[in-house]
């Protein structure tokens, strides 16, 4: 049986946490002379992650030599570091990695920094963590907070302090992390954490968000207990969020007013990134679909479980459709958006459109065909069953679902979508509530009057 401990030992100095050394030791687990050992993700979607300093490896014949190598396939940048000769026994990995300062300019990215905040640090695992390729087994994390100040507490997704885990060592990298001074709201394996104290209600909004948690494990099938919720003060001029494995992490700033009914949609949207996905390799091509199941159900659950009115959802929906047809780069296919991406913000942003009005056409298309016997919601699950199962996931099983479970072939709209030809939303979707009529609005960026839509009330 495989194994691996991670030791993690933060050290402060002038109330500041500037440093975190690493210890990785490996049983049970070699590589070959010229293989890779293991690799750094420098840099994700544009986001800088903490460089691995003084980094060394022993095994049971002492140190051992290695080349270093980078590659990027888009849109991340790593670092591989391959053996120079066989390894043998024990294995051990020890490197520091320095967090960063919060970025101070600019719009958000996502939350894939290692930074200091208020005398602490946060950010996920996979910004500081190195990959070792198919490594699984038993694997345990280990805080080393003595060289923190006193009343210093460390806390990842999976667990506060040391915490026990088996499977692949992924699932630490798929994990945020937030060690210093602090603060949480918690109730068994839900947590919610901040280090800096927010201008409004954190204990309101935690308490709406674990309530949304238990909607959204009974809609989605789940009964896994473990949930966590990081919260960021960012310095920029705006603030968003990001999911990983069973958490997320969300910003607010000190520019931008914040409520509690402001933040509780992004909220659902990255908690909704739980459990819909398809494989999205290469980067684009199935992006259409995990924000647009995003942001389907951060409005759909919340409506029916009564944790917003019909308002506040006509509310989000109209929100999306000014932002989808008012964007001038509406026009790229979904692989030539992904490819600018993280250049331009607007076409970073086509997807979450895109995605959310075609599910929501193809929602009134399937409860038409079956006469309200389905809907997009069962498409949606049977998907997910299929990945429980470990099958694979890509559009074809997505188009396939649509088929067999609602009797129609979306395939040619499908099509357009991805290829981002002008499609309108449909009347009857987002479950009937809702009516929409053709309209103009003025483009981003140009002033050009162009085609939207304006919803109300049925």
């Amino acid at each position: 049986m495989s194994t691996c401990q991670i030791t993690l030992r933060p050290e402060a100095e002038g109330g500041e946490i500037t440093r975190v050394d690493v210890t990785y030791r490996l049983t049970g687990w070699a590589a070959e002379k010229g293989r890779e050992m293991f690799r750094a993700q420098l840099n994700t979607v544009s986001v800088p992650g903490a460089e691995p300093m003084g980094l060394t490896v022993e095994d049971g014949d002492g140190p051992v030599p290695f080349a270093v190598r980078e590659t990027n396939p888009y849109p991340i940048l790593y670092r591989h570091w391959d053996a120079g000769r066989d390894l043998r026994g024990p294995v051990v990995i020890r490197y520091a990695v320095l967090p960063c300062e919060r970025l101070s300019q600019g719009r958000h990215g996502p939350y894939f920094q290692l930074a200091r905040e208020n005398g602490g640090v946060s950010g996920p695992g996979l910004a500081f963590l190195v990959e070792v390729p198919e490594m699984q087994g038993d694997i345990s994390l280990r805080w080393d907070l003595t060289g923190l100040p006193r009343g210093s507490r460390a806390v990842c997704t999976w667990g506060e302090g040391d915490v026990h885990l088996s499977g692949l060592l992924e699932i630490l990298r798929q994990a945020y992390y937030a060690f210093g001074p602090v603060n949480s709201v918690t109730e068994g394996d839900f947590g919610f954490y901040w280090l800096t104290e927010p201008p409004f209600d954190v204990k309101e909004l935690a308490g709406f968000t674990k309530n949304l948690f238990g909607v959204m494990q009974r809609f989605f099938h789940d009964d896994r207990a473990v949930y966590r919720v990081f919260m960021r003060h960012d310095l920029t001029e705006s603030s968003g969020g990001t999911a990983l494995a069973r958490s997320y992490m969300f910003g607010w700033n000190d520019r931008q007013k914040v409520t509690v009914q402001e933040k509780q949609n992004l909220l659902a949207h990255e908690m909704v990134h739980n459990w819909p996905h398809l494989n999205d390799e290469p980067y684009g091509i199935t992006t259409w679909y995990s924000e647009g199941t995003a942001e389907y159900y951060s409005i759909m659950i919340p409506l029916r479980a009564g944790l917003i009115t019909p308002a506040q959802a006509l509310f989000e929906i109209q929100k999306r459709t000014d932002a989808y047809y008012t964007n001038p780069t509406r026009r790229l296919s979904n692989m030539d958006a992904a490819r600018v991406a993280w250049q331009d913000r607007r076409a970073q942003r086509l997807s979450y459109g895109r995605g959310i009005f075609f599910l929501a056409n193809t929602d009134a298309l399937i409860r038409k065909a079956t006469a309200g016997k389905y809907s997009i919601d069962d498409v949606v699950l049977d998907i997910l069953d299929q990945g429980r199962r470990g099958e694979p996931l890509g559009n074809e099983v997505f188009l396939a679902a649509v088929k067999r479970i609602g009797g129609i072939d979306v395939r040619d709209d499908w099509q357009r979508m991805c290829d981002g030809v002008p499609f309108a939303p449909l009347d009857g979707s987002f479950g009937g509530l809702f009516t929409v009529t053709e309209t103009t609005a003025v483009e981003a960026d140009t002033g050009r009057t162009v085609p939207s839509y304006a919803w109300a009330l049925r």
